[in-house]
């Protein structure tokens, strides 16, 4: 069982990771140099769905008392910075 949370949260982070790095680095020029406003609307939103999906993997992982305290903050600050999804995967993977 706790490898399989420690699974999906770092398949989840990974996922989420990209699709912030897709939103940041090719969504929002597209929008805002290329007029493309669709961009941001669809990749905005996959990403909104699979950051909700990691902060309840994470959630989950903290109930299991897999992560302690300042893991779960840690990885919530690795969430939000672009790549920090690479740091991230090397924690979790290491337990």
């Amino acid at each position: 069982m706790t490898k399989s949370t420690l699974r999906k949260l770092t398949v989840i982070s990974i996922l989420e990771g990209i699709s912030l790095v897709i939103l940041l680095f090719v969504a929002m020029p597209l929008k805002y140099i290329g007029g493309y406003k669709i961009a941001t609307l669809i990749v905005g939103s996959a990403h909104g769905i699979l950051w909700l999906a990691f902060l309840y993997v994470l959630n989950e992982a903290r109930i299991k008392n897999l992560l302690n305290r300042t893991d779960v903050i840690k990885f919530f600050i690795l969430s939000v910075v672009p790549f920090g999804f690479i740091p991230m995967k090397k924690s979790i993977s290491s337990r």
